[in-house]
């Protein structure tokens, strides 16, 4: 059986993401809320790996809760998960560390992507013991007329995968410093 992976948020500037998981030989569920946006990535990795559309928004915390028990009976054990979740979901973030089914026999590793304002706060997050957690931060890109712009997917997507290759407990994508020049 293969490993599985989550990847909550995965049909937009995850999608690359996604998809690449899926090549590596991955069994990748991919949660997002539009249908159309799933089945795209279903339909841009072209038969090149075990993708498995997720519709659900994770905001219902109940349902989310609900479609994580759900699809670990379906897929086995969840070895990855990578995270972008939005802050107005409060409750997400929790209800996915908590519907992971890990344990000393299976520990597991949880990418969290945030926006480039998070680096200013030190959210307290209680992580288990069989999580392995890793930050992602995504910042901002200064060109070399002095201009700012934010990350593109290709960079986001790119900077993403770099990071689960590494595996570093903190990543930067583009730039947090200095925080007056973003855009």
């Amino acid at each position: 059986m293969k490993k599985h992976v989550l990847v909550v948020g995965g049909t937009g500037m995850l999608k690359k993401v996604s998809i690449w998981l899926a090549q590596q030989g991955y069994a990748v569920s991919v949660m997002g809320r539009n249908q159309e946006r799933l089945q795209a990535v279903v339909e841009a990795a072209d038969g090149e790996g075990d993708i498995h559309p997720v519709a659900i928004d994770y905001r219902q915390t109940d349902l989310f809760n609900t479609m994580l028990e759900t699809i670990q009976v379906q897929r086995g054990a969840i070895h990855l998960v990578v995270s972008w979740i939005h802050s107005d979901a409060p409750e997400a973030f929790d209800t996915l560390i908590k519907g992971v089914n890990g344990s000393e026999t299976n520990v597991w590793r949880l990418f969290r992507v945030r926006g480039s304002a998070a680096y200013l706060s030190k959210p307290l997050v209680a992580i288990p013991n069989h999580c392995l957690y890793r930050e992602i931060l995504l910042g901002f890109i200064v060109e070399e007329s002095g201009a700012s712009r934010w990350l593109t997917h290709d960079e986001i997507a790119g900077g993403v995968i770099e990071a689960i290759q590494t595996d570093r407990g903190k990543s930067i994508v583009g730039q947090l410093a200095p925080w007056d020049q973003h855009p």
